[in-house]
């Protein structure tokens, strides 16, 4: 009963050992790839986290540029509206200059 019982543990047990060496061999062939997903899988969080950054400060430059814009086309109009006043008082003062100066006499040139 003991030889029988060893002749039929013998296929077993060779049958667990081939399992568990091919197990071995899988678990470390796929340990690399396992390394490499997990580490491609951290990159893309990393990159995700940069992309949603620079969308996000794009977004905010974009709005500040917007409002910036339109105070700087305020600013412009009260400009203009400044210098063609001075352009009028400017005119205005001119005339009045060449109205109550006497014109001046061209120098003669002496030597």
């Amino acid at each position: 009963m003991t030889s029988e019982f060893l002749t039929q543990l013998g296929p077993i047990a060779l049958r667990t050992m081939v399992g568990l060496v091919f197990t071995g061999l899988i678990g470390a062939i796929m340990w690399p790839v396992r390394k490499t997903k997990k580490e491609w899988s951290k990159l893309t969080t990393k990159l995700d986290a940069v992309h949603m950054e620079l969308v996000t400060q794009r977004s905010n430059c974009l709005a500040t540029l917007q409002v910036q814009g339109d105070t700087q086309i305020e600013l412009l109009g009260k400009t203009v509206a400044v210098l063609d006043g001075l352009r009028l008082d400017t005119r205005e003062q001119t005339t009045m200059l060449r109205m109550g100066l006497p014109r001046a006499r061209a120098r003669s040139s002496k030597k």
